[in-house]
């Protein structure tokens, strides 16, 4: 029997930024893998900026995972800057993931516009 494939990650690094595109569907059994598996490409890059493209993503993160979210970041994500790429539609739960992130102590932003997320990673400096 043929494995359905729910998501798929890619990544480049383009002027020293790490680029995560996450695609496919989230569900609620896929959303830790992916969290993990998008992590380990951050981390493995070694870059301190992030860009997660989550545009063509079917599903959101759902408002209990937010919470484990910010309680779980990983070292890592408090030594780098992300910006997080998503729809318009999906600005009340950017605002909310932006919140928690803050207050964790995770340099983190939403954005509708990659270009507009690319700029706000350059000017971020490694003293995160």
């Amino acid at each position: 029997m043929e494995e359905k494939i729910e998501y798929q990650i890619s990544s480049s690094v383009n002027k020293g930024i790490i680029e995560v595109v996450i695609t496919g569907e989230v569900t609620k059994s896929t959303f830790e893998r992916i969290e993990k598996e998008a992590d380990a490409v951050i981390k493995a890059s070694g870059a301190d900026k992030a860009l997660l493209d989550v545009r063509a993503l079917k599903g959101r993160f759902i408002y209990e995972n937010l919470y484990h979210r910010a309680r779980s970041y990983t070292t890592h994500f408090f030594s780098i800057h992300t910006a997080i790429v998503d729809l318009p539609e999906n600005a009340n739960f950017a605002d909310m993931q932006e919140a928690r992130a803050k207050n964790a102590g995770v340099s983190m932003k939403w954005f509708t516009d990659k270009d507009a997320a690319r700029d706000w990673l350059k000017k971020q400096y490694r003293n995160v």
